[in-house]
């Protein structure tokens, strides 16, 4: 209690050195706590666009079916839906089947033709899985899988000149040869925010898709959402150990690039925060090497007098713990509050610059954090342990202190 007691006063015998180092210890540390939520917010919100808006956390689908993309490869419309929903850990399913077709807007001269993928769902079901709904700019939603109307994409719809209340003929080739035709009319305008997705994609009801392309009861896909993203690999693997004839697929798989930049951040937010806190540091060693070279003569008389060096180099390593810990836990209490404040009053950056497609998902242009134990604790614990290992010298050199050495110099 002696030492500690000493520790905490001898932090206040430079009152403005202490609190301008503390500060900035604690500054750091709020930065820190900022930018982590901040680079985890601009990769869930890529991870959501992504699996929310259009993909669903893991897909169930015939072998090989992602891979080839072959249209003949389905799975059966009946049987596996019931098994799906009724687990708690999921929150939602949708069936899914696709074709590819040549549509046509327009008539005569001014007509415009433009491949793309036909996209066939049932809109109850995809309302339990994705946001596609949310994100139709003009026009309205699908309202049954047995409907003719058809939603384009913003890049799409574009391409075509297409208008709300506009035919569209689609052409292509159905699962059997046969020739897929049919007459839609264009319900709304769809903007996912990835540009590629919204120059091809065609959404229409899931039951004329299966005329069209002669896929009468089967389907390519089940979208499920979780209610826990980061359980979707376990949650194939249980599937996959059960189901004969369909496989299920997690996003960290069919999208690869978003499980590599989760992976990668992960270990980089170590890195990140060590140079951050490089400077402050620095700031810090001064301080207590100042205060060791401040303080020398004092040390020697306190060693002169009976107390052990040992106990002294506990000193120089405490007063460093209780500078770093009150700044840390200062800064990591600020740093919280902000990071939960921004986690749901979220900056729009829509008027400086336009969302930018990678990966099959769009980062989206806005600042929001998202909050995590480890990114609030980690900046804290290590402030602290950087500055134990600054006070690492001067205790050292404590402990090679000979006090008659240190009174003669005085």
């Amino acid at each position: 209690m002696l030492i500690m007691k000493l520790g905490y006063r001898n932090l206040w015998r430079n009152r403005r050195r202490t609190l301008l180092t503390m500060t900035a210890m604690a500054a750091s540390t709020v930065m820190v706590i900022l930018m982590l939520g901040i680079y985890d917010g601009m990769i869930w919100d890529m991870i959501d666009n992504a699996t929310n808006l259009y993909h669903g956390h893991v897909k169930v689908t015939a072998p090989e079916y992602l891979i080839s993309r072959k249209m003949q490869l389905t799975i059966p419309e009946d049987g596996l839906h019931e098994r799906i929903v009724n687990d708690p850990r999921v929150r939602g399913a949708a069936g899914r089947v696709r074709g590819f077709a040549l549509l046509s807007f327009g008539e005569g001269e001014t007509s415009h033709t433009q491949p793309a993928e036909l996209l066939g769902i049932d809109p109850a079901e995809e309302w339990t899985v994705t946001l596609l709904a949310e994100h139709v700019t003009i026009g309205t939603f699908l309202s049954d899988p047995d409907t003719r109307d058809i939603l384009l994409g913003a890049g799409l719809a574009k391409r075509l000149e297409a208008s709300v209340g506009g035919e569209i003929v689609a052409m292509g080739q159905a699962s059997d040869g046969s020739i897929a035709a049919e007459i839609f009319r264009v319900c709304g305008i769809i903007e996912t925010g990835d540009q590629i997705r919204d120059t091809s994609l065609a959404i229409t009801g899931r039951k004329t898709v299966q005329t069209m392309f002669a896929l009468e009861g089967r389907l390519h896909e089940w979208a499920i959402s979780l209610n826990r993203p980061l359980d979707a690999t376990l949650w194939a693997a249980s599937l996959n150990t059960s189901e004969q004839g369909a496989v299920a697929t997690s996003w960290l798989k069919f999208l690869p690039e978003m499980g590599q930049m989760l992976d990668m951040w992960n270990a980089m937010k170590y890195i990140f925060a060590f140079v951050f806190y490089f400077a402050v540091i620095l700031v810090a060693a001064n301080t207590m090497y100042m205060a060791f070279f401040e303080r020398l003569r004092e040390f020697g008389v306190m060693e002169a007098l009976g107390l052990k060096s040992l106990r002294l180099s506990g000193l120089i390593m405490l007063e460093g713990i209780l500078m770093s810990g009150i700044a840390g836990l200062v800064g990591g209490a600020i740093g919280c509050a902000a990071s939960f404040y921004l986690s749901t009053h979220i900056i729009d950056l829509s008027s400086f610059f336009d969302p930018i497609s990678y990966a099959g998902t769009a980062i989206q242009p806005r600042l929001r954090t998202y909050p995590a134990v480890d990114n609030i604790l980690v900046p804290i614990l290590l402030i602290i342990v950087l500055s134990m290992i600054v006070a690492l010298f001067p205790a050292w050199k404590l402990r090679r202190l000979r006090p008659v050495d240190v009174l003669k110099e005085v």
